[in-house]
């Protein structure tokens, strides 16, 4: 009892004493008011000169504009057009601080200014037109210079209601500044008093802090508690994501491979537009589900980038194969056009670059129904140390007003969100867009005019890459070691067709799956493979141990052992089998899987579903990249490895 007398008797001390402190402060605070007033009066002063400043440099921009015009008209001789344009330049600088300026909110009510504006929007334009010309005409000068004698009345009208509203503001202000003066100057008494009382009250407040700390504490407690629950549900909704992107991936694989199969078997036009038709609607509900986990990712933080060596013409080149038939189908223009040089090699994540662009062109496709869309890539100079390239993704589809474009980022937004919604979508693309561009340090603008078009430019600062001797091709898994000559396929000769570049190509594939494993069966065969098929990791690992493999397709989540684990026994193996290219086929693309994979030990990385034309591509690449690797390897290191 008497340690907590003594604790309540230096609390009190301390009241006291913070109460006389604050008495003192708001003592002082009463003396500088009246400094604060004179202030605010000159603070006003100023701000009553901006506004008047700024209509009439506005107004004394537009009367030059006008000489000019009228000079150029009148002087024998062709108009001066350096002159011209600096004039209309300094009069649009002057239009556009009297539109963004928060100064003219003064004057934003005014009927002159309301008037004036929508009547410079129809003059700019009509002037934009004449100034685009390469060679202005005086007759185009001579109307242009009615409409500008015709406005000017408009114009000095504003200066005369600019110069009327500072005049009322600054009435206005210094007697509300008087008004409130007198209020604050009562209310800092009122205060003095308050705090008097208050002082009282908080020592009957004491009584009660043991209590409220001890409330304090149980909250504490029940609150980490949730905390827990909530970061186990969030665990568990991220293993659920990850678990349901495997399972329904999976089936998607065989799915779309049987149907791809079977739309290259000799089909009825009405069979070949059933197959087509079925084969669209699984594209599009694949495509739903990558969106939906692509936001998921990018949610709890997963989503990370994957920078490689990347050729940017050879990605362009990619960009325009696959989207030069899509343009195709709904009969419109499609190019790609580079201005200025790209650098060879750049560190970037290619594969979501692509969807970057993938996604703005699938975008711009949805809403064109007639004209073209242009693929236009130059450099930006930014000033950083990175070089910065802009992507620039024209059409001449519906366009956008402003108020689309304010939202047209946020998720779920449809530009035609309605019941009777014309054009389909999740509303996630250009979010998911926007998300990948910030993540690589750049960044997507749109510009849009409702019926014309939209412009979407994507942004983006890359990395500079030199990359090492026998990388021609691609990027080299970390800690990989190159295959010894013995095991290698010498590459076919260019033009060979793929079918007979891997005849009797030997692959040994792991997929628990039985869909999976007859989809990739007729895969391998079509292709001139000798294919055989595991069930599991550990039976893969018995077949490398007893027999020899040119390639190995291994999955990822299969019973008994999966495939990671199978990768790094076979990576330990001696001799041949350590070194065998190894390529991951999964339907898992959450939790790292990219990253968790290479760093087991596997060459390339592959999501289901996959397609054959994919699948050849990847093997071509994977054995081309393997037997330039050992080519440029060092004589001991091959020895060694002998």
């Amino acid at each position: 009892m008497v340690t907590g007398f003594s604790k309540n008797k230096r609390y009190l001390l301390w009241l006291a004493v913070g109460t006389g402190v604050l008495a003192l402060a708001m003592a002082v605070l009463l003396a500088l008011q009246l400094t604060q007033k004179r202030a605010i009066e000159a603070a006003n002063d100023l701000r009553a000169d901006s506004i008047t400043a700024l209509v009439f440099q506005f107004e004394r921009e537009f009367l030059r504009f006008r000489q000019a015009v009228e000079a150029s008209v009148i002087r024998p001789g062709a108009p001066d057009q350096d002159t011209l344009t600096l004039r209309y330049d300094l009069f649009l600088s002057r239009m556009t601080l009297m539109r963004d300026n928060p100064t003219t909110e003064l004057i934003a009510h005014k009927a002159e200014y309301q008037t004036l504006l929508p009547h410079m929007d129809t003059l700019i334009a009509q002037t934009d037109a004449v100034m685009a010309s390469p060679q202005l005409k005086k007759s185009d000068l001579a109307v242009l210079l009615t409409e500008l004698n015709a406005i000017g009345v408009e114009v000095q009208a504003l200066s005369v209601a600019a110069n009327s509203e500072v005049a009322a503001l600054l009435e206005r202000q210094a007697r509300t500044m008087l008004q409130q003066n007198n209020h604050i100057i009562r209310l800092i008494a009122a205060q003095l008093v308050f705090l008097l009382l208050a002082s009282g009250a908080l020592a009957l407040r004491q009584r009660w802090q043991e209590k409220e700390r001890q409330a304090l504490e149980d909250l504490t407690h029940k609150l980490r508690e949730a905390h827990f629950r909530a970061e186990a549900a969030n665990r568990g909704k991220s293993q659920f994501l990850a678990n349901m992107s495997h399972e329904l991936r999976t089936p998607f694989n065989g799915m779309l491979g049987m149907m791809s199969l079977l739309e290259s078997s000799p089909l009825t036009s009405a069979q070949m537009d059933y197959i087509r038709t079925a084969k669209g609607s699984a594209t599009h509900l694949l495509s739903l589900l990558n969106d939906i986990l692509d936001v998921s990712a990018l949610e709890s933080g997963k989503m990370a980038l994957a920078p490689a060596p990347v050729q940017l013409s050879a990605l362009l080149q990619e960009v325009n194969a696959l989207m030069q038939p899509l343009a195709v189908e709904k009969k419109l223009q499609f190019s790609v056009a580079v201005h200025g040089d790209l650098p060879p090699w750049v560190h970037a994540d290619a594969t979501r670059l692509k969807q970057i662009l993938f996604n703005l062109f699938n975008n711009a496709l949805k809403f064109t129904e007639q004209g073209k869309v242009t693929l236009t890539v130059s450099p930006v100079a930014t000033g950083d140390d990175r070089p910065t390239y802009a992507f620039v993704l024209e059409d001449t589809g519906i366009g956008m007003d402003h108020e689309v474009l304010s939202k047209l980022f946020q998720r779920f937004y449809q530009v035609d969100g309605g019941l009777a919604r014309k054009f389909g979508g999740t509303g996630l693309g250009l979010e998911i867009s926007q998300n990948l561009a910030r993540m690589m340090g750049g960044h997507v603008d749109v510009t849009s005019t409702p019926g014309k078009g939209s412009v979407f430019t994507l942004q983006v600062p890359f990395t500079v890459y030199d990359p090492p001797a026998g990388s021609e091709h691609c990027a080299h898994a970390p800690g990989l070691t190159p295959l010894p000559p013995a095991m290698l396929r010498a590459p076919a000769p260019p033009g060979t067709p793929p079918e007979q570049a891997l005849q009797g190509l030997r692959v040994l594939v792991a997929e628990d799956h039985p869909v999976n494993r007859k989809f990739v069966a007729i895969l391998l065969d079509k292709m001139g493979c000798v294919s055989t098929f595991c069930e599991n990791g550990q039976l893969a690992v018995d077949a490398a141990r007893s027999g020899v493999f040119d390639l190995v397709l291994m999955d990822v989540h299969m019973p008994i052992m999966d495939g990671l684990t199978a990768t790094r026994i076979l990576r330990s193996m001696p001799g041949a089998m350590g070194s065998v290219p190894i390529i991951v086929l999964t339907a898992d693309v959450m939790n790292d899987a990219k990253e968790q994979a290479l760093a087991a030990g596997v060459n390339d990385f592959v999501s289901k579903p996959v397609q054959m034309a994919q699948l050849q591509g990847v093997i071509l690449q994977c054995l081309a990249k393997a037997h330039a690797t050992a080519s440029h390897a060092p004589p001991q290191t091959q020895q060694t490895m002998a």
